[in-house]
């Protein structure tokens, strides 16, 4: 996976040893400075980095090293293969051993050379303007009025390309836009552009398109001021956010599953080991500030062994599902259930004493544990159990785990003995 990341990552990455030799390089640093790879790795950056801005560059590795700063970013231009220089934003950072000392850099740099050239062609001509604001059309609406919205000034591409519709419904108004807001954002969209005196703004919305498709808006506008400090323009950008918006969503719902995951038994569904401490932990700290009951239940699947050794394994994680699917069937809401291990499950019953838990038990042992496998066969299912109800001396979970398993095992020596009830069979 860091392989993958390190080499297909959309800017340039590099690991610098501390007197700033390069140790290695991805393919994207090497496309952008235009060195191969095996090339990179035999210079420093002090080979690459333009006179003019080594200096600078030296003096803040030097503040790294020394710990003055964690980290720094720089604009500066490098020594391209070719023979010219090319524009990149660099961020380094200090990786150190575990003895604290200095271990190598990492850093990233991002090919800012066309942005650079931009801006000091927009500094040479204001007669690019259109033709700059132009290039953005495919995702930014620019536009420019007078304070009153009376009319357009400057429109560029991006009204058609963005809200899909074309620009003479803003002939009237540049507010027309209002109109296409989604229903949802209509009212607090409208009561801002309706305002008497426009100042800046920063807000995002959605809209509809004429078939109906929903995009996401990133609008943001700035007043403009003559000389004598009177308005006189406003001007506004529609960006549309949409896919960043898709790509956040995902990000959510990807964090989601992987919280989601990280608390759930692969194999039942139900919480895992890890999961159900934490719980039993909230509990504790929970019943020693309010002080009410609450029983931990000890589970073990009874011959499971044979179950694995005679019908096969398969057969044996059919039977762990089915149980868990089971026992979750009779809970509460506010109980718990978690497998802990192979064939071990433990129940959190929340505000249940140990007369409450027997009754809870008593509806156990009416209940047939019968799981029929892929293959056909169906057997039933015994299981042992025991129980603990919190007291004041169980301080972790891991000890009042330790008291519902031995009684779990106190349980199973009396069953064996006198054929007691916490061995279903």
């Amino acid at each position: 996976m860091f392989e993958a990341t390190f080499e297909h990552c959309a800017v340039g990455l590099a690991h610098v040893s501390p007197n700033g030799n390069f140790i290695r390089v991805n393919k994207k640093l090497s496309e952008f400075l235009g060195y191969d790879v095996n090339t990179l790795t035999n210079m420093s950056y002090q080979d690459i980095t333009v006179d003019t801005h080594l200096e600078k560059d030296n003096k803040l590795v030097a503040k790294v090293l020394s710990g003055e700063l964690d980290n720094y970013s720089l604009e500066k231009k490098y020594h391209h293969a070719a023979g010219h220089e090319v524009w990149g934003k660099l961020t380094v950072s200090l990786v150190r051993d575990e003895a604290g000392e200095p271990d190598y850099f990492i850093s990233v740099v991002e090919d800012i050379d066309k942005m650079k050239k931009v801006e000091m062609e927009l500094f040479q001509a204001e007669a690019l303007f259109s033709e700059i604001v132009s290039a953005f059309s495919s995702r930014t609406y620019i536009w420019v009025a007078p304070p009153d919205f009376s009319r357009l000034y400057f429109a560029n591409e991006g009204f058609q390309n963005i809200f899909g519709r074309d620009l003479s419904v803003l002939s009237e108004s540049p507010l027309a836009f209002v109109n296409f807001v989604h229903p949802e954002d209509f009212k607090r969209v409208s009561k801002f552009f309706n305002r008497k005196r426009p100042h800046s703004w920063d807000m995002q919305y959605r809209i509809i398109c004429p078939e109906g498709e929903v995009k996401h808006i990133h609008d943001r506008g700035i007043p403009l001021y003559d000389e004598d400090k009177k308005l006189s323009l406003i001007a506004g950008t529609a960006d549309d956010i949409t896919k960043v918006k898709h790509q956040e969503e995902a990000l959510v719902d990807a964090i989601a599953e992987l919280d989601r995951l990280t608390k759930t038994d692969v194999l039942t569904g139900i919480a895992n080991r890890r999961e159900i401490f934490l719980q039993i932990e909230q509990t504790i700290k929970m019943m020693k500030r309010d002080t009410p009951v609450s029983t931990l239940v000890y589970l073990d699947l009874d011959n499971f062994k044979n179950i694995n050794d005679t019908y096969g394994h398969q057969a044996g994680d059919e039977a762990l599902v089915a149980f868990a699917n089971m026992l979750a069937d009779t809970l509460r809401e506010t109980d718990k259930l978690a497998r802990i291990g192979g064939d071990e499950f433990v129940l959190l019953l929340s505000g249940s004493n140990t007369e409450e838990a027997e009754v809870f038990f008593e509806r156990l042992l009416s209940m047939p544990f019968k799981v029929r496998f892929d293959s056909g066969e169906e057997i039933q299912l015994s299981f042992s159990l025991g129980w603990a109800e919190w007291r004041s001396d169980i301080t972790s979970a891991q000890a009042w785990l330790d008291a519902a398993d031995k009684a779990m095992f106190s349980q199973k020596r009396q069953h064996h003995e006198d054929a007691g009830y916490t061995d279903v069979c």
